[in-house]
């Protein structure tokens, strides 16, 4: 399978970064392979809210928002 590149922001965080990732890899994957707990964010994809099970493309721009809960 071959491998492709795709930038994440972290929203809150000033940079972004570049992961390699193979093909076929989805948003849910791409989220515990950099340790981010799925409950507790919104992903964006392209400048689109999307469903975890997405599959990613070079090139893609993913942004990780943390939802934010408190009182």
């Amino acid at each position: 399978m071959g491998e492709i590149a795709v930038k994440v922001r972290v929203i809150g965080q000033k940079a972004v970064r570049k992961v390699k990732i193979t093909q076929k890899t989805r948003i849910a994957d791409l989220l515990n392979q950099l340790g981010q707990n799925r409950e507790t964010v919104v992903v964006r994809l392209n400048g689109k809210i999307i469903a975890e099970e997405e599959h990613l493309t070079d090139g893609d721009l993913v942004e990780i928002l943390p939802i934010v809960t408190g009182g």
